[in-house]
């Protein structure tokens, strides 16, 4: 038995040490770049996973390719200013941390694509000339972010994306605050989404948005639009969903499309009435009645009805 632990032992001592990964500190304000930084690292090949601590105003549009586990921490307010290309770009990488960043103008202040994962969690996403943050066949989340006061959707997932925006703002965009196109999957949970220029919520072509307690109010188009074969579903957590003071109607609901409510919500005091609007090209709600506010939907009646799963 002695002999057998020496051997284990030694064995043992043997292995190589496993990496714990590698950290770095960089300061655009010195003149540093994280564009150098991280081609620097894609060549010499450094052991995962990576943390970069960005502090200062760094003028340049970074663009995070091919990696795998990188985190890009923001320190003393750190401020990522895009030029022409996205303030930030992800592509074929498997998780990338965003944290803390104030990121400004760009084509788009995030994008996060072709098949990456990516995690967004405390950012101020301003003035981009298009979206503030992308989802593009890629999948993530948006944690407790502000998407404001940029060309197009505050934020947008599309060709198939799965994201999960929880806490946070999306206001003041020229589009729709959040949406869900071609095929994609947003879950939105406590957000408000006030003041865009569009709709509160979208979601178009097969897309689906399934929303807990949110506030949407005070958007130029309908607090959530479903379109073309899209699904919503209102869900109460603790306190339901709030859909009110839309210029348009509180939801509205398009060819083929689909609206559930589940719990207490609250879809009431929208400027164009009714509240919960089908159009007459085979729309299709249930519970619309139970919202709280005006509906011309029409239910099916217990004459007509039929048993059905159970829709979760």
């Amino acid at each position: 038995m002695k002999t057998l632990s020496i051997a284990i032992l030694l064995t043992l001592c043997a292995m190589p040490v496993i990496a714990q990964g590698s950290k770095f500190n960089l300061n655009c304000d010195k003149g540093e770049k994280i564009n150098k930084l991280l081609s620097t690292l894609a060549k010499t090949g450094a052991s995962s996973p990576i943390t970069i601590n960005v502090s200062g105003t760094c003028k340049e549009s970074v663009s995070v390719e091919d990696f795998d586990r990188v985190t890009l921490v923001a320190k003393n307010g750190a401020v990522i200013i895009g030029q022409t290309n996205p303030a930030v770009a992800i592509a074929r990488s498997h998780f990338v941390a965003l944290e803390g960043f104030l990121i400004r103008k760009g084509l788009i202040g995030v994008l996060c694509s072709d098949n990456s994962v990516c995690d967004l969690s405390g950012l101020t996403v301003e003035n981009a000339s298009n979206e503030g943050i992308r989802f593009a066949r890629s999948e993530g989340a948006v944690n407790n972010c502000v998407a404001q006061n940029n060309g197009f959707r505050g934020v947008n997932a599309v060709n198939g994306s799965s994201v999960l925006v929880f806490w946070g703002t999306s206001q003041g965009n020229a589009d729709a605050g959040i949406a869900a196109v071609s095929g994609s999957q947003v879950t939105i949970q406590n957000v408000t989404v006030q003041n865009n220029g569009g709709e509160g919520v979208a979601a178009l072509l097969g897309s689906s948005v399934r929303l807990f307690d949110n506030t949407i109010t005070g958007n130029g188009g309908d607090g959530v639009g479903l379109f073309a074969q899209a699904n919503g579903s209102l869900e109460q957590v603790e306190t339901g969903n709030v859909v009110t003071g839309n210029l348009g109607v509180g939801i509205f609901l398009r060819d083929l499309s689909f609206v559930r409510f589940l719990g207490a919500n609250n879809v009431t005091g929208n400027i164009t009435q009714p509240d919960i609007a089908c159009a007459p090209q085979f729309a299709a709600s249930r519970g619309a009645a139970t919202a709280g506010g005006t509906t011309d939907c029409a239910e099916p009646t217990a004459a007509t009805e039929r048993p059905a799963p159970e829709l979760r």
